[in-house]
Parts: structure tokens; sequence; C-alpha cells
């Protein structure tokens, strides 16, 4: 998720690109070796609809401090990613929580994005094998769609990951689409990456759209406001002494 998202730039020609560091250039877009985000998160039901302002840092693929401004009732709290590891600090009842592994697949702020899609946001790099389907040279770019296959005994959720990507001149990576499946073979979600803007001096997708085909008429947006990558994050920024702080 909030690590499923995909693009970045680099030398070389798209012919020396392997699918793999298509797959590895596309999951960092929104990341960069370090990034910090402003963002919209939209989620949209049959029967309510709930809008969430949120500022996101992350460093390495591996830290990350996500806090929520907004609605006032969700106001203060904060997302602590270390490593494999996670806290939540919720300042209504003055708790700092642990999230253990029985919540990782539970709903991250109401979203159709779950824990453990902050958590492994680099696990479609790490844990899958990754081979082509299908190559489109389009007018100005060129669609990769790949599929990704669990490497064996890799503590994944997914039976399969399919997904879009553009290669642009200058090997500029941007995601399109992403499906996940079940072992089964169900398709259980789809995420759609558009709207594709340079911002903070990267080609990105600034929307993102998560819809669970188990849930009809329910979906997740995303729509990223601001964003600035490589600016220095010390590892103090996202200890565990800071989760009460917010940003101050």
């Amino acid at each position: 998720m909030l690590g499923l998202v995909l693009a970045a730039a680099a030398a070389g020609s798209a012919a020396d690109l392997t699918v793999s560091e298509i797959v590895d250039r596309a999951n960092k877009a929104l990341r960069g070796d370090t990034s910090h985000a402003r963002l919209t998160m939209t989620i949209t039901t049959p029967s309510w609809e709930r809008r969430l302002d949120v500022e996101g840092w992350n460093r390495e693929r591996k830290l990350a401090f996500i806090l929520v401004h907004a609605p006032p009732k969700d106001a203060g709290n904060v997302t602590l990613r270390r490593g494999n590891e996670m806290w939540v600090w919720l300042p209504r009842v003055e708790r700092v929580i642990k999230v253990p592994p029985t919540m990782m697949h539970s709903s991250w702020q109401g979203s159709d994005f779950t824990y453990e899609d902050i958590v492994k946001a680099d696990s479609i790099v790490k844990d899958y094998e990754h081979k082509l389907v299908q190559k489109t040279p389009e007018e100005g770019r060129t669609v990769y769609e790949i599929q990704a296959d669990p490497k064996p005994h890799a503590p994944v959720v997914w039976g399969k990951v399919l997904f879009w990507a553009a290669v642009y001149p200058g090997d500029e990576v941007v995601g399109l689409k992403e499906e996940d499946y079940s072992e089964r073979g169900e398709l259980i979600r789809t995420i759609t990456l558009s709207d594709i803007k340079r911002m903070g001096g990267r080609l990105i997708p600034t929307r993102l759209e998560c819809r669970p085909h188990r849930k009809p008429g329910q979906r997740t947006a995303i729509h990223y406001r601001d964003i600035e990558f490589d600016i220095p994050l010390e590892d103090s920024f996202f200890s565990l002494s800071r989760l009460q702080k917010g940003v101050r």
C-alpha cells in the first residue's frame, strides 16, 4: 500500500531493465530513499463516505511514520513502522499499541488497505518471482504486464499478483494497475494508479484506487497533494520515543 504503489527513475535504456528491476523501481516510486508526502484518503462504501487528511514520512522501505490530521476524531493518530514491527498511538485514549500478528490483516483506519500492506511494502520485490506476461509499445512509453508468484515458503498473503507498469524515456517507471489473487486464484482486489504527473522531480501516479471485489460498491482512493524526495531523515525520527509527540 500505502506500500503497493509504483514509479522511479534511473540511468540506462528500457532494454537494459530486467523484469525484476522494473518491479523494484516501480515499488520504490512514491517513497524513494526517503520521502515526505501529504495526501487525502477517501473511503467509500454503499452507505457512507469518510475522508482523512494524512501526512507520511518513509525511509528505505523499512521505516515509516504516518500521522492523521483529520477528521477531528482521528487527528493525532500515528502509525509507526520499524522493519517488520508496527505501533499505533491513539491520543484519544492515550495508548500506544504494538500491532500483533493477529491484527496485521485488519483494516488500516477503516480503509481497504491493511497493516500488512504497510509493513510488507517491499514484499512484492523480495518475496516473489517475476515473469513477463506481455510487453506492449505505446506512444511515448512501453507497458509491461508482469506476474509475481510467491517464492517457496515466503510469508505472503497473495497466491499471485499481476501488475502493469509503464517504462518511459529515461527509464522512469510508473505503475498502472495491480491485481491481487488468493491461493485459489480468486481476484480479491484491484489497485488502479492514475493521474500521472511530475511531482517532487519525479514522474509518479498521484491517484490510487483500491477496489475489494468481495465488497461491491466499496473503494479507497488516495490522492497525493504534495510529495518531496531524498530529504534528510534521521533514525531517531522513527523512534518509539517520538510516537506520542507527532512531528513536534
